[in-house]
């Protein structure tokens, strides 16, 4: 069997040598390490807060710039019905101006037939008489005068 002797300055040498090493590392590795690490931590918390206020100051601009774009469809609207309504009452005018015309070329038309008509009366009641004439000529069989 395997027997230990447990000497009191080698203990005492290993208890001082650990806590040489606890001390050592902790100035050399767990302190700095530390100290990034919190640095690391407020830089994230500095930069979570900036991404809240750029959120919310994100979400504040998308709220306005909905309102504003309400506003201008609304203006949109509003300037498309009256250019409607100014494009109908151009559009009646129109109409008017060639309902009137249409009405003035077939009142002209109607004047002009009714005057064609009564030259034609008049050439044939001129004429009238000379079929009437001749008409009557050839039934009698003789020159009428």
């Amino acid at each position: 069997m395997v027997s230990i002797d447990v000497d009191l300055f080698v203990v005492l040498v290993q208890v001082g040598i650990f806590l040489f090493l606890l001390v050592a590392l902790n100035f050399l590795l767990y302190k700095p390490i530390r100290g990034i690490l919190r640095t690391r931590a407020e830089k994230v918390a500095q930069l979570n807060g900036d991404i809240k206020t750029n959120s919310e100051g994100v979400t504040a601009k998308n709220e306005e710039m909905e309102t504003e774009l309400a506003k201008a469809r609304k203006a949109g609207a509003e300037v498309k019905d009256e250019h409607r309504a100014e494009g109908r009452a151009e559009e009646q005018k129109i109409i008017d101006m060639a309902t009137a015309e249409m009405e003035k070329a077939v009142q002209e038309v109607r004047s002009q037939i009714a005057e064609d008509i009564g030259k034609a009366r008049e050439d044939l009641r001129s004429q009238v008489k000379s079929f009437g004439t001749d008409l009557a000529e050839k039934l009698l069989g003789r020159s009428i005068q």
